[in-house]
């Protein structure tokens, strides 16, 4: 099964694959073996070897609502989502995993590109404000604005598209 989950403004790719008794999670190209060692509602104790060799228990408190699954572990919670399937390219071909997301409803303070401009990995092409925090919208990779879809001053809603990447020529 495929999950994500986002720390910070960082989106995360979760495969889960059963293995007999033993599951393999896979994030962002790490690989952990997690064997379950007892099964609870709304806990699970876990024994992990992550990809250094070493081994440990571990306790991770759950919850789902619907597709979402919550884990909480060290005092961190995090949100498990299926990834929406994948559309089909829109005309001018930008795929939604290309779009940057509002993550929250917030106001556009600065847009720091243009439609046209390359852009680097990483790059800072939005800033947002949102309860009195600064949000920063960067380049998940190279590419160019293929469509700029807010303007300083707007209020946006949580999800919705600001900037559509396409890949370089």
């Amino acid at each position: 099964m495929k999950y994500r989950y986002q720390s910070g403004f960082v989106i995360y790719e979760v495969v889960l694959e059963r293995r007999g008794e033993s599951y393999r999670v896979t994030i962002d190209g790490q690989v952990y073996d997690v064997e379950v060692l007892n099964a609870e509602t709304g806990a699970l104790s876990l024994r992990l070897s992550d990809p250094t060799g070493s081994v440990r228990s571990h306790v991770v408190y759950w919850a789902a609502e619907g597709g979402v699954k919550w884990l909480s572990s060290h005092g961190c919670t995090y949100r498990l989502e299926r990834p929406t399937p994948r559309r089909s390219r829109s005309a001018r071909g930008a795929a939604p995993e290309d779009s940057l997301r509002a993550p929250m409803p917030a106001r556009v303070r600065a847009v720091q590109v243009a439609e046209g401009d390359a852009v680097e990995a990483g790059q800072t092409l939005l800033l947002l404000e949102a309860m009195k925090m600064e949000i920063r919208l960067q380049a998940p990779r190279a590419g160019r604005v293929a469509r700029l879809l807010a303007s300083t001053g707007e209020t946006v809603e949580r999800e919705q598209v600001l900037v559509e990447l396409e890949s370089e020529q």
